[in-house]
C-alpha cells in the first residue's frame, strides 16, 4: 500500500495522529520517520527504502554518527544561548525544552550514550559552565567566549583589583579630608572675627554729658527736657471735644396734613358713627293709617 497523497483525507488523518512527540524507540533517524506503534516500526525496518539507507550508512557509520553529533551539539548550544544566555538552568529541564521541536536531532543517533555524558563533554570543551546541585542535579550555563565579552570581563577584573588596592588608603584619604575641612572652618571664623572688630571700631562713640554738681533732681529733669517740648507744654490747651457728625443718605418722610390720617394711623371714628350734619334736613315721617 503506497503513501497517502499530500492534502488527501488520509494524509490529514496521519498528520493529526502523529501530532506531538511520540515514542523515541519508534523513531528512525536515518529515514527521519516516526512510527506510532511497534508493529509500524517493524514494518518500516523491513521496508526496501530503510534497507537501502542502512546499506549506505554501513559503508561509513562514523561519518554519519559524527554528523548527527555535531548537529545535535550545535542546536543544543544555540538554543541555550538564545533562551537563557549566561543564566544557570538544570540540564534535564533544558533538554525537555530542546525536544519540544518535533524535528530535532535525537540523542540515540549521536555518540553520547546519555545526557550526563553530553553535559560533561560540553564542560570539558569549555563551551558551557557546569556545576552540580543537590536539588536539581547538573546545572549548566552558556559561556560567552567572544572577544568583546572577554575584554569586558578583563575590565571588570581590573576595576575590582583597583578598588581592592585603594581600600587600604581609603582611611588616610578620609582623615586628610577631615583635617582640611577643620582648617577651612578655623580660617572662616578668624575672618569673621576681624570683620566684627573693624565694624565696631568704625562706629562713633557717644558719651552723654554728666549733670552739674549740686543741682536738684527737678533741675536735672528740666535739663533733660528739650526746649521744643517746653514750648509745646506752655502753648497747649485742653482739647475741645468735637460734636459727632451725622450723615443720612435716605429721603425724609413728608409730614401728613392735620386733617388726614397719616400712614399707619387708624381713623378716630368709623364712618357709620359720625354725627349727622346739622344742615341736612330730616326726612318726613310717613303716617300709617290704621
Amino acid at each position: 500500500m503506497g503513501k497517502a497523497e499530500a492534502g488527501s483525507t488520509k494524509w490529514v488523518a496521519n498528520k493529526m495522529k502523529s501530532k506531538g512527540l511520540q515514542r523515541l524507540r519508534w523513531w528512525c533517524e536515518i529515514c527521519q520517520k516516526q512510527c506510532r506503534d511497534a508493529n509500524g516500526f517493524k514494518c518500516h525496518v523491513q521496508s526496501e527504502s530503510h534497507v537501502r539507507q542502512m546499506q549506505v550508512v554501513g559503508e561509513d557509520p562514523r561519518k554519519f554518527i559524527n554528523n548527527f553529533s555535531n548537529d545535535f551539539q550545535r542546536d543544543f548550544v544555540s538554543l541555550l544561548r538564545t533562551a537563557h544566555n549566561e543564566k544557570w538552568i538544570s540540564s534535564n529541564k533544558f533538554y525537555n525544552e530542546y525536544i519540544r521541536d518535533k524535528e530535532h536531532v535525537h540523542m540515540n543517533a549521536t555518540k553520547w550514550p546519555s545526557l550526563t555524558e553530553f553535559v560533561k563533554h560540553l564542560g570539558r570543551e569549555g563551551i558551557v559552565h557546569v556545576k552540580e546541585d543537590e536539588k536539581d542535579g547538573l546545572m549548566i550555563a552558556w559561556r560567552d567566549t567572544s572577544i568583546a565579552a572577554v575584554q569586558r570581563k578583563e575590565e571588570i577584573a581590573e576595576q575590582e583589583a583597583a578598588e581592592a588596592r585603594s581600600g587600604a588608603g581609603e582611611d588616610k584619604m578620609l582623615k586628610r579630608m577631615a583635617k582640611r575641612a577643620a582648617e577651612e572652618a578655623e580660617a572662616k571664623k578668624a575672618i569673621e572675627a576681624k570683620r566684627a572688630a573693624a565694624a565696631a571700631a568704625a562706629q562713633p562713640k557717644q558719651n552723654p554729658t554728666p549733670p552739674a554738681e549740686g543741682a536738684s533732681p527737678q533741675e536735672e529733669n528740666k535739663a533733660d527736657v528739650s526746649p521744643a517740648e517746653e514750648v509745646k507744654k506752655d502753648g497747649d490747651e485742653p482739647p475741645v471735644a468735637a460734636a459727632p457728625v451725622k450723615l443720612s443718605f435716605g429721603l425724609k418722610a413728608k409730614a401728613a396734613p392735620p386733617n388726614k390720617a397719616g400712614l399707619g394711623q387708624m381713623k378716630s371714628q368709623s364712618i357709620f358713627k359720625r354725627k349727622k350734619d346739622d344742615t341736612v334736613e330730616p326726612k318726613p315721617v310717613k303716617k300709617v293709617k290704621l
